[in-house]
């Protein structure tokens, strides 16, 4: 099928401004369902983002949390440390051949990243079926402590995680490639701490914005946020993720 995937250029912003703006993306597209649209980006300071279902308590019980930006992901999955890495959020129409199942979106992204880190020099794989986590009682607290299928890891660490969430039958994926160990969380070492790959975010974009697009059988196109996206992403900034009831709701 050609659907045209609309690319915004690499930016900057605090946690609400990037969640807001991520599903502002999945509202447009779930509204017209003719385009994609890609995105990578940072943190103006590193954030802790929890995952929809998880407890704002279970942060502040820990120390390192107390003191730190807190934002709410529309999506699920375990708490992200984003400090050293590349975000990116891809939103696709539901009528995308890969939109169902869901495992087929994570792993032909998953598969397109760890192809990109495998050129520059360090061996990087699904994590698959042969080393699912066991059955716990409870999955743990960080997303990159956890052990999924999907996960890309290398040297047996995680180095990708992602998340989905769906509206109207659109996609939105977004995830994390980590690039280098946080002070705040010594035991994630992230891809350059593991072999040759350059910790360099605006470089990092660059190389997804072309292979995750191309991945999914898009046409990336560049292309600058329209009035309507930014009216609704301050919106949605404003009123959900920047407001205690979002983030303390659980």
């Amino acid at each position: 099928m050609d659907i045209s995937c609309l690319v915004l250029p690499h930016a900057v912003a605090s946690g609400p401004a990037n969640m807001a703006l991520d599903e502002a993306l999945l509202d447009a597209v779930a509204e017209d369902p003719s385009r994609a649209y890609f995105r990578t980006y940072g943190w103006d300071v590193p954030t802790l983002s929890l995952g929809y279902f998880q407890s704002l308590a279970e942060a502040e019980a820990d120390p390192r949390w107390r003191s730190v930006a807190i934002v709410r992901r529309p999506t699920g999955g375990g708490a992200l440390w984003h400090h050293h890495e590349v975000t990116y959020a891809l939103v696709v129409p539901g009528n995308h051949p890969y939109t169902r199942p869901s495992q087929r979106l994570y792993h032909t992204i998953h598969a397109a990243i760890a192809a990109c880190l495998c050129d520059r020099g360090l061996e990087a794989k699904r994590r698959g079926a042969t080393e699912e986590r066991r059955i716990r009682p409870s999955r743990p607290f960080l997303c990159f402590t956890d052990q999924d299928s999907e996960d890309i890891v290398a040297k047996r660490f995680k180095v990708v995680g992602s998340a989905q969430r769906r509206r109207l039958g659109a996609v939105l994926q977004h995830g994390a490639l980590l690039l280098a160990r946080s002070d705040s969380t010594p035991e994630l070492p992230g891809a350059s701490d593991l072999g040759p790959v350059p910790c360099d975010p605006a470089l990092w974009a660059e190389v997804l914005q072309i292979a995750i697009p191309r991945s999914l059988g898009l046409r990336p196109e560049d292309h600058k946020m329209t009035d309507t996206i930014q009216t609704k992403a301050a919106e949605l900034e404003r009123t959900v993720y920047r407001a205690r009831h979002w983030t303390a709701r659980r």
